[in-house]
């Protein structure tokens, strides 16, 4: 839950962050695009006039201000990719649901020998990733590019039966836990994995990036770099689980990605070719995982 609300603390941060980068790339725009009207008219402001237009706040609501007697109207318009070869964005957040893929029904022996050790409340499984960094190389007239990067993805499953994970002598084990005084309230295992994607890039509008289509597929690759089980009950933590271990997840995952979306609005799908337990270790479980939600802070 922490890591959770850490998560979404920095990615309101993310978010604001873009948000007043994307208002000073507006200002810049504004100003040069005075500039050429003022020249075409022939007439002149000085740096002070240019910077009160720019930040006139009946620029930004009406998209026309007046100075001089002269009406200028100025363009609301986003990011132009359309300038360099190679374009590049630190920081970019997004936040969505995993969902568990078992290959069959699997059921463990408890009292009534019927339960389900990987049904989750897929409310409560989020997939956080947030990249460091991500670059666009241009190959056909910036509307079509090659897109990379490298970030982190932040898995948490949260199963909605009382299972206990564990790992004796290298072999996996999902045991049944609960009794009449010790109940298990949350049971979740937290992941993370270091990441690298690979996609093509289309984009309809390339020097406007808020009227513009995209659509992205790829590959991506991961290596993990960290794991733990936790488990609450309901006896005011007497008996809470907390096990930091690798569970015999795979060290390394690859899968295939695809973004779609229209100007702030995009969404992501990330569907892993591999299983969510190494194949040689995972005592019969497989496996599989797909991971889908909202780009919060896109390119």
């Amino acid at each position: 839950m922490k890591c959770l609300k850490f998560a979404a603390l920095l990615g309101g941060l993310l978010l604001l962050v873009s948000v007043l980068e994307q208002n000073a790339l507006n200002a810049t725009s504004i100003q040069k695009w005075d500039m050429s009207v003022d020249e075409k008219k022939g007439t002149s402001f000085g740096l002070e006039d240019r910077s009160a237009i720019a930040s006139a706040p009946s620029a930004l609501d009406t998209n026309e201000t007046r100075s001089n007697g002269v009406t200028i109207e100025i363009p609301m318009q986003g990011r132009d990719r359309s300038r360099r070869n190679v374009n590049t964005r630190f920081i970019t957040f997004e936040l969505g649901f995993d969902i568990w893929l078992p290959a069959e029904e699997y059921r463990l022996d408890d009292i009534d020998g019927d339960l389900d050790p990987f049904e989750q409340r897929l409310a409560n499984s989020t997939n956080v990733n947030l990249y460091i960094m991500r670059q666009r190389f241009n190959l056909i007239n910036h509307h079509l590019n090659l897109e990379y990067g490298i970030g982190l993805n932040f898995h948490k499953i949260m199963f909605d039966n009382p299972i206990v994970m564990r790992r004796e002598l290298g072999v996996l084990r999902f045991d049944y836990e609960g009794d009449a005084e010790r109940v298990p309230v949350k049971t979740r295992l937290n992941s993370t994995y270091l990441t690298i994607p690979l996609l093509l890039n289309y984009e309809s509008n390339p020097s406007n990036s808020r009227n513009s289509f995209r659509l992205a597929a790829g590959v991506y690759g991961n290596t993990r770099l960290g794991s733990n089980f936790k488990q609450k009950f309901n006896n005011r933590r007497r008996d809470n689980i907390k096990e930091k271990d690798n569970f015999n997840l795979s060290p390394f995952r690859w899968g295939v990605a695809g973004q779609i979306g229209y100007g702030p609005v995009n969404f992501y799908v990330n569907y892993s070719m591999t299983d969510v337990f190494d194949k040689n270790k995972n005592s019969g479980y497989e496996i599989g995982m797909v991971s889908a939600g909202l780009i919060l802070i896109p390119f």
